[in-house]
């Protein structure tokens, strides 16, 4: 109860407001606030981040978390402007001051790809930099026409961080990866549809409701039947056929033990929409 308690008083926006949360339905939203720097993230906030994330994944009742921006722009990852004060620093205090930073930056992609319910991105305007991490992370990617995707570390001289190396190969294999990171490349909302970055593309009005929609329609879904879809799909690659298909009787097994279960199989057969309860 104790650790509960905890969970949900991280449920918070910051203390900054640099990001608001809000939980309804099931539903965590999380939106980078800080519209006038192209919703970067600053430094100080990344460890926010991270135990909201870990809060998350210690709350069922958070079944689904939505992530936006306010404004125009998703999020431009990492605060670039900083960097200014970095470059009057001795090379040496530097590069200190960066490996100081950057176990920080792997927490918080560790919290965020360890969240074991789905995960929605809606993007408005570009995604740059770390900031690219949740689309590409995300179970339900929408955008509207003006999404981009912005492969910008080598702009400034950087090499890729903040967990893109690992999900982008998956999300369009590892060639496309390799040319997207090397080139700069930025990619407008068609070809990240095609590409398979964005799920879906809508006209900007209805952006907010469809991406509401997606993430009520996976939060009401029975929660031990979509946890353990994400876990087999996640842990599937380097295993055996065998391996595969014991880990999927596995899960079977479970999933009928569960009031979820019937519930599904009762309003299947009354010709009804069901309500799990496992997601009320």
């Amino acid at each position: 109860m104790i650790a509960m308690e905890g969970a949900a008083r991280m449920l918070q926006s910051a203390p900054d407001e640099s990001y608001l949360v809000e939980l309804s339905d099931g539903v965590l939203r999380l939106s980078f606030n800080r519209p006038q720097y192209g919703n970067a993230i600053p430094k100080t906030t990344v460890p926010q981040l991270t135990a909201l994330f870990q809060a998350a994944q210690a709350d069922p009742a958070v079944r689904c978390i939505l992530v936006r921006g306010e404004g125009k722009v998703f999020s431009a990852g990492g605060d670039v402007a900083s960097f200014a004060d970095s470059i009057k620093q001795d090379v040496a205090t530097r590069q200190a001051d960066f490996a100081h930073r950057l176990p920080l930056a792997r927490e918080l992609v560790e919290a965020i790809v360890a969240f074991d319910r789905p995960i929605v991105a809606s993007v408005r305007g570009a995604a740059a930099g770390a900031g690219l991490l949740y689309p590409l992370v995300a179970d339900y990617a929408i955008g509207d026409d003006s999404a981009a995707f912005v492969f910008a570390h080598q702009r400034v001289g950087l090499s890729p961080d903040g967990g893109v190396t690992a999900v982008l190969p998956q999300v369009v294999g590892v060639r496309m990866a390799r040319m997207l990171l090397m080139t700069a490349a930025k990619v407008d909302a068609a070809e990240a549809h095609r590409l398979g970055i964005l799920h879906r593309v809508v006209e900007a009005d209805v952006l907010e409701e469809q991406a509401m929609k997606a993430a009520r329609r996976l939060a009401q879904a029975p929660q031990r039947a979509i946890v353990t879809a994400k876990r087999l799909v996640n842990g599937a690659a380097g295993r055996s056929l065998a391996q595969i298909l014991d880990a999927e009787t596995d899960g079977i097994v479970a999933c009928v033990g569960d009031n979820d279960f019937e519930e599904g199989v009762t309003a299947f057969l009354e010709k009804r929409a069901p309500a799990f309860p496992s997601a009320r």
